[in-house]
């Protein structure tokens, strides 16, 4: 009987089904806030006399121009359907909070939809672009566009953000955006093609996954990444002026991992370097393509990690920076072979504005792969140029120490570089180091 209880408490309290009034009856006016505009079945022939709540579903269809107007909109979900090639426009003069899903159903082909924010717009769910089922005959790529007319305007998902598409021929959505976005579960980049407006753009997302591409019209956008999760994305980015600024901050969590992997062939404007790379928290992987660089790396938190990665499949990369700071953190490089591992290229200076005792390394490597190099190499394999920098950096002279699966390493930061070194310790070093273990564990029993 106990058993019965969760299904039955979930199926009294569901959510009840609305239907919005239709464009062909007499009494229609555009306001989904306006409780007369709803209808408790499908027909429409059964008019809804309650209060609009988070106890309700709204399902419109078959109108082209929506408002929220004069009082705010709440509902448990809202699904709108984009159809016979209509431009559905929803303008949001007050706000609307949804305690679960926002769905565009857009389903036929030369479709748009656009969403005019005056207000504020909060989905407790996931918001959702359907495409699925645009016909196969469909060769004009679907539009969509999130327009901020007041500095009110954003819109705030606590789920994920995804388009669905189907076997068609239209593989994209054109998503252009002009306010600012937050996202609290994945931005999923799968069959996105996301235009940023020439207006500075604060978007924070908690992770993005899936191939994608991001324009920028002649603005900024500041991302920032606040992860949970590890989470791969591979993108392009495109520029339509010089001076467009694309500037990252990874703020994860323990367990937050965002691996970007840029490539190149934007499809609109040319490929574009990306700004300021500040990794706070979290482990952030960036891979760049051969004529791709950025502005500054910051390493800024105790929680951070940073490591290039490649452009497009696999581990191992190389990043260019015009300068970089390291504060905290630790950087990872990959070390597959001789010439195979990742390197950190700063065209300028890179300068130590922290402590040595809340930096450091984590080098990834076959321990098997790494012994051959070492016994290849006379009993040393030394890696010179993991990262360039310029003359006078303040990293110089600074040095780490480590061991990793049995092999010792020294990592040295020289005038221009860091030199990186790999032993197998001698038999004699190793019974010295237990003996030292073994010491200290005599001494923390006496103690007690």
């Amino acid at each position: 009987m106990l058993s019965a209880l969760p299904f039955f408490w979930s199926s009294a309290f569901a959510a009840q089904d609305l239907y919005f009034n239709t464009a062909d009856s007499p009494d229609f006016n555009r306001y989904l806030n306006d409780s007369s505009n709803w209808f408790t079945d499908e027909g429409r022939t059964q008019q809804f006399e309650g209060t609009l709540g988070p106890d309700y579903n709204g399902i419109v269809s078959g109108v082209t121009v929506i408002a929220v107007s004069g009082t705010d909109l709440n509902l448990n979900s809202l699904s709108i359907t984009c159809e016979n090639g209509a431009k559905i426009s929803l303008t949001l003069g007050s706000s609307i909070t949804l305690a679960q899903d926002l769905t565009f159903d857009m389903n036929s082909g030369g479709i748009s939809g656009n969403m005019a924010l005056y207000n504020s717009i909060k989905v407790g769910g996931n918001m959702t672009i359907d495409c699925s089922s645009i016909g196969e005959e469909t060769v004009s790529t679907p539009e969509f566009s999130l327009t901020g007319q007041s500095t009110r305007a954003k819109i705030d998902i606590d789920g994920d953000f995804s388009v669905r598409f189907g076997s068609q021929s239209a593989e994209k959505l054109q998503m252009y955006t002009s306010t600012d976005i937050s996202i609290g579960g994945i931005m999923r980049m799968d069959n996105l093609w996301w235009q940023n407006s020439s207006k500075q753009h604060y978007h924070t997302l908690g992770g993005m996954s899936g191939n994608g591409d991001i324009v920028l019209y002649n603005g900024s956008i500041s991302m920032n990444l606040t992860n949970s999760t590890a989470q791969e994305t591979s993108l392009t980015f495109g520029t339509t002026t010089e001076n467009s600024t694309f500037d990252i901050s990874m703020n994860g969590s323990a367990a937050g991992r965002q691996t970007i992997r840029f490539r190149a062939g934007t499809p609109e404007g040319t490929d574009g370097n990306i700004n300021d790379v500040i990794v706070g928290s979290g482990r952030l992987d960036l891979g760049m393509h051969s004529g791709m660089k950025g502005a500054r790396l910051s390493l800024s938190g105790t929680e951070a990690m940073f490591s290039a990665t490649a452009s497009d499949s696999g581990n191992i990369g190389t990043v260019t920076f015009d300068e970089g700071e390291w504060y905290a953190g630790k950087i990872a490089v990959d070390i597959e072979g001789e010439l195979a591992y990742d390197k950190i290229v700063f065209n300028g200076r890179f300068d130590k504005t922290g402590s040595d005792h809340d930096m450091g390394f984590e080098f990834v490597f076959d321990a098997y792969t790494m012994r051959e190099l070492i016994s290849a190499n006379d009993g040393e394999f030394i890696l010179e140029d993991v990262i360039t920098y310029e003359t006078g950096s303040s990293m110089a002279g600074t040095v780490f120490e480590g061991n990793t699966s049995g092999i010792q390493w020294e990592a040295v930061f020289g005038d221009t570089s860091l030199s990186v070194s790999f032993t197998v310790p001698e038999p004699a070093a190793v019974a010295a180091v237990l003996g030292a273990i073994a010491f200290a564990f005599a001494a923390l029993r006496r103690r007690r």
